[in-house]
């Protein structure tokens, strides 16, 4: 599979290489392509920090990297990160070197004295050495207190750190439409499954898969599906024994438990001892965000937890629920429960999707918006999509609506009976409305200049 887009990350590592000495930090969560990212930087030695190896093991390893890539005395010898440390450093006195640690973050559990010892050694020979160390690592929190925290070891070493994002649905599309899925409502329902984590469209290309049915079959649904273990691979890893509470916790999000209250009612855990394990799955894995009303600042009581990756919402929704058949390989029953769920699931991927134009200004709004976001209220009302500027005082209210022949103006009516319940500027704000939806019934027989109407066709058609 090519590589794609990421030009103003690869721009930054040339930038880097040129500039040596320099230190660069990549972080992201898993599968986002931080490693792919780092193959593209040339002539360098790559270690991937392997928990699971001995420190003997990884030294020997590491030693014998170099002596492939560097002219080595045969008389040196390596048995401590102390002398693998010094011996980078003195090759840098002499060549150009870049060094990579794929997953750094790994030494915290390791040996945390190790990240110590090379700061020892940047601090001292980094003015005299050649040298471009490159650290990447999926756990977002454990890079902080290595490289962020006032206290960390490596605080303002590195001159820059990437945090590589999720691709937007456009750059998917792409990349779908290369593999040769064109038909623009497919490329939504397999973006509502994999959003815009890079690898699984890696395994899509590797297993020839070209369309929705056929990701269920290869890619999930077998005995030796390559994403069969894929949560419980990244659970166990990050926190072993405890991650049936996390698994708990993610179930309840997934099913829309959405508050401290909610889940504690649902999970085994007091609501006052949630907290460190939201900021696990906040700050350390990067799977789950906290979200607050459109209308409401920091603070606010109001906010509400949610899965933002799209796998791991579908995992939880029908895979770990239904746990029983997928151990006994019951395949059949678990793809009926998906095929007679899966538009529902699709709908709330098509809300993200209508976020992510109107932010990325693909679909532009009769004036420009400031703030924008979802709303809803306490007793349950929701607006998918709230948008205003606070100087002009206009606001939008947009509702998402993934199904056929929608009736415009009853959603309309609705909306605007939803837009009376958002304090904002209600006694001098303009309002605006519109609709995304498959497609309308009679849409376009409604007369309004305050009120826009998307149709799959239309918003395809602003994607080209």
């Amino acid at each position: 599979m090519k590589f794609y887009n990421r030009e103003q990350e690869l721009a930054e590592i040339e930038h880097f290489y040129k500039n040596k000495p320099a230190m660069l930090v990549i972080t992201g969560r898993r599968r986002i392509g931080k490693t792919e990212l780092v193959k593209k930087i040339k002539k360098q030695v790559y270690f991937f920090v392997d928990s699971e190896k001995s420190e003997t093991m990884l030294i020997q390893e590491f030693f014998s990297e170099l002596k492939q890539n560097f002219e080595v005395d045969k008389l040196i010898k390596v048995s401590s990160w102390e002398e693998l440390f010094d011996l980078i450093f003195k090759i840098a006195q002499k060549k150009e070197i870049v060094v990579s640690f794929d997953e750094f973050q790994r030494f915290l559990k390791i040996d945390p004295s190790i990240i110590f010892q090379l700061q020892k050694y940047w601090d001292m020979h980094k003015n005299k050495s050649k040298i471009f160390l490159v650290f990447t690592g999926s756990s977002v929190g454990m890079i902080k207190k290595i490289f962020i925290e006032n206290n960390a070891p490596l605080f303002k070493r590195a001159q820059n750190i990437i945090y590589l994002k999720p691709f937007k649905f456009k750059i998917i599309r792409e990349i779908m439409a290369d593999f040769g899925i064109k038909k623009f409502e497919e490329q939504i329902r397999i973006y509502a499954l994999f959003g815009g984590i890079i690898n699984y469209y890696s395994l899509m290309d590797f297993y020839n898969v070209k369309n929705l049915e056929e990701i269920f079959e290869k890619l999930i649904l077998r005995r030796y599906a390559p994403l069969k273990n894929e949560v419980r691979e990244v659970f166990i890893e990050e926190f072993g024994k405890e991650h049936k509470t996390y698994y708990s916790i993610l179930a309840a999000l997934a099913a829309g438990k959405n508050t401290k209250k909610e889940i504690e009612d649902v999970v085994d855990v007091k609501g006052t001892s949630l907290s460190p394990y939201f900021y696990d799955l906040i700050d350390i894995l990067n799977i789950v965000d906290i979200e607050l009303p459109f209308n409401e600042d920091k603070g606010s009581k109001k906010g509400r937890y949610s899965l933002k990756d799209n796998f791991f919402k579908f995992w939880f929704r029908f895979i770990f629920n239904n746990m029983s058949y997928y151990e006994k390989e019951d395949f059949a029953h678990i793809d009926k429960l998906i095929n007679n769920n899966f538009n529902a699931f699709v709908g709330h991927g098509f809300e993200e999707i209508c976020m992510e134009l109107i932010e990325e200004d693909i679909v532009r709004l009769p004036f420009e918006w400031t703030k924008i976001g979802r709303w809803w209220s306490r007793r349950g009302e929701e607006i998918d999509i709230v948008a205003a500027n606070n100087n002009t005082k206009e606001i939008m209210f947009i509702e998402c609506k993934w199904q056929e022949d929608v009736n415009a103006e009853k959603v309309l009516s609705e909306l605007k009976e939803k837009a009376k319940l958002v304090e904002w500027h209600n006694a001098d704000r303009k309002e605006h409305y519109a609709i995304f939806a498959k497609s309308f019934k009679e849409s376009k027989n409604i007369i309004d200049k305050n009120f826009l109407l998307f149709e799959l066709n239309d918003i395809e058609k602003l994607l080209k």
